[in-house]
């Protein structure tokens, strides 16, 4: 018999059991490897969020390093409700002045005649082709208390016919082609339009609204469109937008010199406005619904021209636009009561007032007093956010290098007996406390000369004494800059080299990445030379305890037959 890999079958012995018991005491070096690269990878892990931290330092350090902290200006206006406001840029000199504005710049604008188009229709015209600023929808209203119910495909006489038929002819509608107007007239003095019940705007839309039944005398009320009905349709093609002319055909139009062309049999109106507004005439064409009407006005303002040259089809003309222009208004405005000075915009830049790197903009006329100043309120932002990086940087570096020991219990941080990290609290502060040389003759050469200084028993900074840094602020912003950006030794200098040279490829926290990476490379390869003996090993054992169960299953049956034997 060969082959008995049941354990115990000839034996009865559960030599499996004793074969995974063997191999698990031979795992123990493995399950070290194993849990030696999980706590590598945690220490990755927590490097990875210091350099986090890190940059975070770098970048807040970095950002006090700008000149333009030091050097920014504000603009106060003496009257926070006059909108005259100024702002004052890096170059800006100190000081007080007074701004008079008399009188705004305007633009230069064109506005068409109202009520282009002279008629909406007629009475032969569908509800849905009429030219109105509001389309016309189905459905019911009502006149004199008697409900009307109209469709789309209905032409204005049905709705007439129907006004009549639902009030018995009392009431009568008609369309004055001249005015471009609707009346409604009734024979009774009662003329009462409209009713909650209605779903139908036709009333609004006609512009017949009645505020009050007057009776006309006689018996008799009318009520009328409040103004002209027809617009233009700026959707359908300029031949059928209801324009005078008709428009037909190619054409070109000139605004500013800037030559617009058109084709009215298959191009719409609202089509050539926008070719406008997007060319480089340098004005916004548009279209008033309401009134019928279009404009054009210069998109700067100032006392500019604005020519027009029309297309040889009388295309503006249509439009109204052809009149003369309403010349914009130079801005008009005194400094410090001097003479009266001109700006083509109303917003004032050097060029026009004379002051170096201040722009003042005004949307209303009247005076006001500037005040320009230094504005340290984004430098003194930047210092806040350089401690509070600084002291998240120690913060982290504590916890994850602290040694704690209870009784005789010790508990030891992920990244405890790191010398680099063990070393970089006491660098940052070092940096932190060192002075710039370069000023070690005055008063100001270190950060607790600004009231910045450590937290007792921690490397952590605070503010201790915010009055000094207000003072700084307010009356040494020189010696600050020298201190932060402009000396040979500056603090944001050496600090952000040290950081530079701590996080560059191939720098300190790269080499100390690696070293945790390379080594569970090499975990990994031990572990993988391990499984492999180990698997022999096994096979060695199990081939050992199956030769064994063979040969006692074979002294077995030997016994067996022998057994069964009868001697004579």
């Amino acid at each position: 018999m060969e082959n008995f890999n049941v354990a115990g079958l000839a034996s009865g012995f559960d030599w499996n059991s004793m074969v995974d018991q063997l191999m698990a005491i031979e795992r123990i070096p493995q399950q070290r490897l194993t849990a030696e690269k999980g706590e590598n990878e945690d220490k990755v892990d927590a490097l990875k969020t210091l350099k986090t931290k890190l940059d975070k330092l770098k970048t807040s350090t970095t950002s006090l390093k700008s000149s333009t902290l030091f050097n920014s200006k504000s603009a106060a206006s003496s009257d926070e409700t006059l909108n005259i406001t100024a702002t004052a840029s890096t170059n800006a000199s100190k000081g007080n002045f007074e701004i008079a504005v008399t009188q705004l710049a305007t633009a230069t604008r064109r506005i068409g005649t109202a009520d282009v188009v002279t008629q909406m229709g007629d009475e032969n015209s569908l509800l849905s082709a009429l030219r109105t600023s509001t389309d016309i929808t189905e459905g019911t209203f009502s006149v004199n208390g008697q409900e009307i119910t109209i469709a789309e495909t209905d032409t204005l006489q049905d709705v007439f016919d129907a006004i009549s038929i639902a009030t018995a002819g009392v009431v009568t509608g008609s369309y004055d082609s001249v005015t471009d107007t609707i009346s409604l007239d009734s024979a009774s003095g009662q003329l009462e339009l409209g009713g909650e019940e209605d779903t139908s705007n036709f009333l609004s839309a006609m512009k017949l609204y009645q505020l009050e039944v007057v009776d006309g005398g006689g018996g008799s009320a009318t009520v009328s469109s409040r103004s002209a009905l027809g617009v233009v349709d700026i959707d359908d093609t300029i031949a059928n937008s209801g324009i005078g002319g008709p428009i037909t055909g190619s054409g070109t139009f000139h605004i500013n010199g800037v030559a617009i062309a058109f084709d009215a049999d298959s191009e719409s109106i609202s089509t050539i406005l926008a070719r406008v507004n997007e060319s480089e005439a340098g004005v916004t064409m548009s279209f008033d619904s309401a009134a019928d009407q279009f404009r054009i006005i210069n998109n700067e303002t100032g006392a500019y021209a604005m020519n027009v040259a029309d297309s040889g089809s009388g295309f503006l003309a249509a439009l109204g636009l052809t009149g003369s222009a309403d010349v914009g208004k130079d801005l008009e405005f005194s400094m410090d009561g001097g003479a009266t000075k001109k700006s083509r915009s109303n917003s004032i830049t050097a060029e026009a007032h004379g002051l170096t790197g201040v722009t003042i903009k005004a949307s209303e006329i009247g005076t006001q007093t500037i005040t320009i100043d230094s504005d340290t309120e984004e430098l003194k932002k930047q210092v806040n956010s350089f401690i509070s990086a600084f002291n998240d940087v120690q913060d982290y570096i504590q916890e994850k290098t602290k040694i704690t020991v209870d009784g005789d219990e010790v508990e030891a941080a992920i990244l405890a007996g790191n010398r680099e990290l063990s070393s970089l609290d006491s660098k940052l502060r070092t940096f932190a406390f060192a002075q710039v040389d370069e000023l070690a003759s005055g008063t100001l050469f270190r950060l607790e000369h600004m009231g910045i200084d450590f937290i007792s028993g921690t490397s952590k900074l605070e503010i201790k004494d915010s009055s000094k840094l207000d003072e700084a602020l307010e009356n040494d912003l020189d010696t600050l800059e020298q201190f932060f950006v402009g000396a040979e030794n500056s603090f944001t200098g050496r600090l952000d080299s040290f950081l530079e040279n701590f996080l560059k490829s191939d720098g300190v926290m790269d080499t100390i990445q690696s070293s945790y990476t390379e080594r569970n490379s090499d975990i990994d390869e031990q572990i993988k030379e391990m499984e492999r003996r180990l698997e022999f090993r096994r096979e060695t054992l199990e081939s050992s305890f199956i030769a064994m169960e063979a040969a006692q299953s074979k002294t077995q049956n030997q016994a067996t037959a022998l057994a069964g034997l009868s001697l004579p």
